[in-house]
């Protein structure tokens, strides 16, 4: 896509941390108040330069694709209809391979960060198929449009669009050029400019952080970022629950964030289908499946990955997919292992 030229310019001068006024900036254009108030924050807060920024601002406008997907997101639909998409045989092998050609350091992470190579590896799958899918949006254009078009969330999404201005000039990037999903999410792990500011990690000390192609980063981000909202090694995500009475009802409508031990929970029928300790806190689910519902008991750890996408759809795929990808990879490396009938 090629841009005007005076809007590249404003773009370079804000990369290049010049805050000198444009030469040549244009008549003073007419922006929303609350864009005019965002600019003033930037200038005021982070020493942006107020005509680039004007520049930049006056060439943007609503993306109906992002309205459109921003109100029929993945998560919506029904369980059976999810985990149809994202757990599957494809995204199964290829984080097989994606395990074995990383596994050093998937190891690393497990090791510094405590959460397991399946999760770390489920994530990615889920997220962006291992990076064949980032996202086609301009992410200056998705969060345009959530930040100043959309008031739903309109504060929160000015509070990305303000990180990502800041992302984009501390790593010397064009923000015109810089593609993500609908919601401004970037790189292989889709971080939200502020989870990027925040949680990435050099995790091969080059003095560098790349969420797009630099492998040990992706990796080691997303093992921090789990860490950092409470990950605990060794323990249980999610199983599914065995019921009987009626009493679990009030424990299915306090959702998913763990709030009683399963001690506590017996009482008013609600039991493991496997065994975990009883002095564990969870929470009780119901998920959508073709014929009737479904139970599980959620523990701190799947608390944890709806952090990451605060849907419980998304953190049930990313458990099965990780299950599904470390059956499959014991099972090739078994395979592998067995003598042959000549030997």
């Amino acid at each position: 896509m090629t841009f005007p030229r005076a809007l590249l310019a404003a773009w370079m001068l804000l990369l290049g941390g010049s805050f000198s006024t444009l030469a040549q900036a244009p008549a003073k254009v007419k922006l929303k108040p609350e864009v005019e108030k965002f600019i003033g924050q930037m200038v005021q807060q982070h020493q942006f330069d107020e005509g680039a920024l004007r520049q930049i601002f006056a060439q943007l406008k609503t993306n109906d694709g992002v309205v459109k997907a921003i109100n029929a997101p993945a998560t919506s639909k029904p369980w059976y209809e999810f985990r149809n998409i994202f757990v599957t045989p494809t995204r199964t092998s290829a984080g097989v391979v994606f395990w074995n050609d990383n596994a050093e350091q998937l190891k690393r992470a497990r090791d510094t960060y405590g959460v397991p190579e399946e999760i770390i590896v489920a994530i990615l799958g889920v997220e962006s198929i291992y990076g064949k899918r980032t996202g086609s949006f301009r992410v200056v254009d998705a969060l345009y449009t959530l930040a100043f078009e959309m008031p739903e969330r309109a504060a929160y999404f000015r509070g990305e669009m303000e990180q990502f201005l800041l992302l984009t000039r501390e790593n010397g990037m064009d923000p015109a050029t810089v593609k993500g999903s609908f919601a401004g999410a970037i790189g292989m792990p889709q971080f939200m400019p502020t989870s990027y500011r925040r949680f990435a990690v050099d995790f091969d000390s080059d003095g560098k952080i790349n969420l797009w192609e630099n492998l040990p980063d992706i990796i080691g981000s997303v093992a921090n970022y789990l860490h950092h909202f409470g990950w605990v090694a060794d323990q249980p995500i999610v199983v599914p629950a065995r019921l009987s009475g009626a009493e679990y009802k009030e424990i299915v409508d306090k959702g998913f964030k763990p709030h009683l031990t399963l001690a506590q929970m017996l009482p008013k029928g609600v039991e493991p289908t496997e065994t975990v300790p009883s002095e564990l806190v969870a929470g009780l689910f119901t998920m959508e499946i073709e014929q009737g519902q479904e139970y599980w008991l959620a523990f701190n750890n799947f608390y944890v990955i709806t952090r990451y996408n605060r849907s419980k759809n998304y953190a049930l795929a990313v458990f099965q997919l990780a299950n599904a990808i470390a059956r499959e990879r014991e099972s090739q490396n078994s395979m592998q292992a067995a003598p042959t009938a000549s030997q």
